[in-house]
């Protein structure tokens, strides 16, 4: 089973995120948050008794607001409460601007062993216009930092920003190349009820169009290619085989247990052994007062309220297979999928598993909405 926590809080927040993050709570209000996520690790370790952990995510929101005793505090729950006997990465998310010293030495110390830095453009003209609080000296200082303490560093970048061209995400690339074994690579998306949606609509920023947003992904692409990096997943990259075991976790379906305000759960099993006639998603409420409530009145984890519950049938998990495996390098189990004759050409086959060539990954969506049984 794989374990996601959930930090929601920022420092501030950025005008592109949609994500379940805040920027405005007290002291008191995040103690009450921790105490209730400590509580709620218990919990679930109990309704999960049998299950051992294969890989840890602390995200966000940004983790690395927090400080080293709070993280801690969760990282001591986890172990105790859960079986890390098989546990093969622990990763957490951190931005540029709260990483100190003193905060890597103490994640190395708890026994994280990969960090992901949210870089996201190392021009600072993009990062000011998507309110990104840190600059691209500090970013790459940061990250020089983190490689004292850690093996497997990570970098988000996000590819059609306002200043982007070919040359520039090219540079990016190049210059992230030498201190990082991962980078995840997305395109911009613009999402309803973000400050970056109004403005944008208002024409106070202007982005590049959908086709050349989609050059300059393939700049980068070809860029972390020379560099050494082997793409394993439509958008993310690796040296020395140092894939996200997480991540990829989700693309191949595992079971994967959330907690925090927001997080999402897919169970396979009853306690971790005994398997259930359907397998269940369901998800935390996303409000922090409301996940704090909740947490406070449970004598079991049964007893937290859970939203957008369902159960998946034969037919919805098939899909859901389909369309994450093709997401990456590998592909999907071939015995699992009917190729349209007019679609072979995007595909290729190999030991026993058919996936996306690159013709296919650059055009994945309409792909996969003519292939799925919907």
């Amino acid at each position: 089973m794989q374990l996601y926590v959930h930090i929601p809080f920022c420092k501030s927040k950025c005008r592109y995120c949609d994500f379940n993050s805040y920027a405005c709570f007290d002291d008191a209000t995040i103690l009450r948050y921790l105490n209730g996520l400590n509580r709620e690790i218990e919990l679930a370790a109990d309704k999960f008794c049998r299950s051992k952990i294969d890989t840890i995510y602390i995200g966000g929101g940004t983790p690395s607001v927090l400080g080293e005793t709070d993280v801690k505090s969760v990282a001591d729950t986890i172990k105790t409460h859960f079986d890390l006997s098989t546990l093969k990465e622990w990763t957490i998310e951190c931005n540029p601007e709260s990483i100190t010293e003193s905060k890597l030495r103490a994640y190395r110390d708890i026994g994280i062993n990969r960090i992901s830095i949210g870089v996201q453009s190392l021009d600072d003209r993009n990062l000011k216009a998507i309110g990104r609080i840190h600059s691209s000296e500090v970013a790459l200082e940061k990250i020089a930092l983190a490689n004292k303490y850690f093996d497997n560093v990570s970098c988000d970048l996000i590819i059609g920003l306002p200043f982007d061209d070919e040359n520039s995400v090219r540079r990016e690339v190049s210059a992230l190349a030498p201190l990082v074994k991962h980078i995840s690579m997305y395109e911009l998306i613009v999402e309803d009820g973000t400050p970056l949606k109004s403005m944008v609509e208002k024409g106070e920023i202007i982005l590049p169009c959908d086709d050349d947003t989609q050059s300059l992904f393939e700049a980068a692409m070809d860029e972390a290619k020379k560099r050494g990096f082997e793409r394993y997943e439509v958008s993310n990259f690796a040296k020395d085989g140092l894939i996200s075991r997480h991540n990829f976790g989700y693309w191949t379906r595992e079971e994967y247990l959330g907690l925090g305000a927001g997080a999402y759960s897919l169970v396979k099993t009853e306690d971790g052994s005994k398997k259930l006639d359907k397998e269940k998603r369901f998800a935390n409420v996303k409000d922090v007062n409301q996940y704090i409530k909740y947490i406070e009145n449970a004598q079991k984890f049964d007893d937290i309220d859970k939203v957008d519950v369902e159960y998946l049938c034969d037919k919805d998990v098939r899909n859901e297979a389909i369309m994450l495996s093709l997401r990456t390098t590998r592909g999907v189990e071939s015995n699992l999928l009917t190729i349209p004759d007019n679609l072979k050409n995007f595909f290729e086959e190999a030991d026993g598993f058919t996936r996306l060539n690159a013709r296919g990954m650059a055009v994945m969506n309409s792909i996969l909405a003519e292939i799925l049984d919907i």
